[in-house]
């Protein structure tokens, strides 16, 4: 570590705090928990003011520069900026801002160029056959040119009379089926279906997941996984990473910590990750229909927007890196659900192959997955609005939000945050059960940060920690505008980047490349 070039550059960085009445204790870290935000907030030309900012989305005069921690500030111009967290700014022209409530979705989470995200439609089928609901959801996908993935987990759809709709289905259309970790599934299935291998199992929710039993059936990969859930239909997934990821097959909640990918999760439906987090209700903010026009409380045409923007944020995502998109609906709630499910479900569909997303089977996802699936991975999520918001500090409007995990820990950053918010260590979790949520770090754990200053071509980060831990800082600015490069950043399309580092016992001194950095201030991501 060159810690002369970091003295110097913490030597211009207190310069710069005593040009500012009142920064010195922003620019040390001391500033305070952010209080509820007000409607908003007069600043004063030319100075920094102290006043609270939490989710402001919109700036009248300016531009200011904004900050939640007093060291890494972001510059935003007049006008509307993504939803985020500050609890500083300083204007170079008198400036408001204001709480839109209802904002438009930031420019990064819309896909532009080609993405490398897979889009996946899954059917459990454990309740009673439905033929009419069966017909009605095949009739959506394929008109959108999507295949679907039928999970069988009831008898039923493997009787006579039954069973002969999915082998039409997949000669016509390329659907496939998969099945519970059931010996009598895994029997009849090649006696129904001569095509059928088993690759993935459907392992739900509200029992546990039957490891051993499935990778017995010569299956590599399990569907079922709630990201971020808490005794969701009895299943409490909370810690388990995103997306896919190879699964330790020891404690199969966390990744495998050798990076082996003998064995790839799948989530059961995508999530709106900003709105699941900050509500605590997976179930309200997914991309089942049902989820938003029942508990989400869309309406029809604003449900089919809102699962638009989910998809256009994966597929937006996926510009750099690989990603697998799911998308679950079980058959019979095509009759039985919300009306206006078939509407949001071809929404979602042909949104997804609009942007480019390649549609698959779970079957052929999964020798895809595992080469990527044990990478570390950041996925930037916005706040999309509308429908039933649970209040924030007395607020509707939510910051966005930044996933990262590894196969050591996984972290989620609030918008404007430079450290995380939560932290899990998968060491914690050398077993995993249903309903067991995985070990959150307790914050007193997290190494404090206390400084942060460019200089030559790096971002150096002082740390001081009574623990050693694998942690990591966010940056809410475009990646490439940046210059960010090395091994331990992981970049989330346009919208930013985590940064990870081995933070040992005491002070220390951490970097990264950043060949634009000239200070600590950086263009928010619009």
């Amino acid at each position: 570590m060159d810690r002369a070039r970091f003295s110097a550059a913490r030597g211009l960085l207190s310069l710069a705090c005593a040009v500012f009445a009142g920064c010195l204790g922003a620019c040390s870290g001391g500033g305070s928990a952010v209080p509820p935000a007000p409607s908003s907030a007069q600043l004063s030309g030319g100075g920094q003011s102290n006043v609270t900012l939490q989710a402001y989305d919109a700036l009248s005069g300016g531009p200011c520069d904004i900050s939640y921690d007093g060291l890494i500030w972001y510059s935003v111009p007049s006008g509307a900026f993504p939803p985020t967290d500050a609890a500083f700014a300083r204007c170079r022209a008198s400036g408001s801002l204001h709480v839109n409530p209802m904002p438009s979705v930031p420019a990064w989470s819309h896909p532009a160029g080609q993405t490398q995200a897979i889009f996946v439609v899954t059917s459990l089928m454990e309740n009673p056959f439905s033929p009419p609901g069966v017909a009605a959801l095949h009739s959506v996908a394929a008109a959108a040119h999507v295949p679907v993935t039928w999970l069988v987990g009831n008898v039923a759809y493997l009787q006579n009379g039954n069973y002969e709709i999915f082998n039409q289905y997949h000669a016509q259309f390329g659907d496939d089926v998969e099945m519970e970790d059931n010996l009598e599934f895994i029997t009849v299935g090649p006696i129904r279906f001569p095509w059928y291998v088993p690759e993935v199992s459907a392992e739900g929710a509200g029992h546990e997941r039957m490891i051993g039993r499935l990778m017995s059936f010569g299956e590599h990969g399990f569907w079922g996984i709630t990201w971020d859930s808490l005794n969701i239909d009895g299943t409490s997934d909370r810690g388990a990473p995103w997306g896919t990821y190879c699964a330790d097959v020891a404690s199969y909640k966390r990744p495998s910590p050798t990076g082996n990918c003998t064995l790839v999760s799948f989530e059961w439906t995508a999530r709106d990750l900003t709105r699941a987090y900050f509500s605590g209700f997976d179930d309200y903010y997914s991309t089942d229909p049902d989820d938003v026009l029942l508990r989400g409380q869309f309406g029809v045409q604003g449900g089919s927007n809102y699962v638009r923007s989910l998809v256009d944020a994966y597929a937006a995502a996926g510009a750099s890196q690989p990603l697998v998109m799911m998308a679950q609906q079980e058959a019979p709630e095509m009759i039985d659900g919300a009306p206006g499910d078939a509407t949001v479900l071809a929404a979602m569909y042909h949104e997804a192959v609009a942007v480019g997303m390649k549609p698959m089977t779970l079957a052929s996802a999964l020798p895809l997955a595992q080469t990527f699936s044990n990478r570390p991975r950041a996925i930037a999520f916005p706040f999309v609005a509308g429908g039933y918001t649970f209040p924030r500090n007395g607020s509707s409007l939510y910051p966005s939000t930044m996933d990262y995990h590894d196969n050591v820990a996984g972290m989620t950053f609030i918008g404007g945050h430079t450290t995380p918010s939560r932290v899990f260590e998968y060491a914690q979790d050398p077993v995993s059960y249903f309903n067991v949520p995985l070990t959150p770090l307790s914050s007193s754990q997290f190494p404090k940060l206390t400084m942060v200053a460019a200089s030559g071509g790096k971002l150096y980060f002082h740390f001081t920690s009574t623990t050693a831990l694998h942690y990591g800082v966010a940056l809410w600015a475009d990646p490439s505008t940046l210059g960010l490069s090395g091994s331990n950043v992981s970049v989330s399309g346009r919208a930013g980047a985590v940064i990870t580092f081995d933070v040992p016992v005491g002070a220390s001194d951490q970097s990264v490349t950043c060949t634009n950095c000239s200070n600590a201030t950086f263009p928010l991501s619009l």
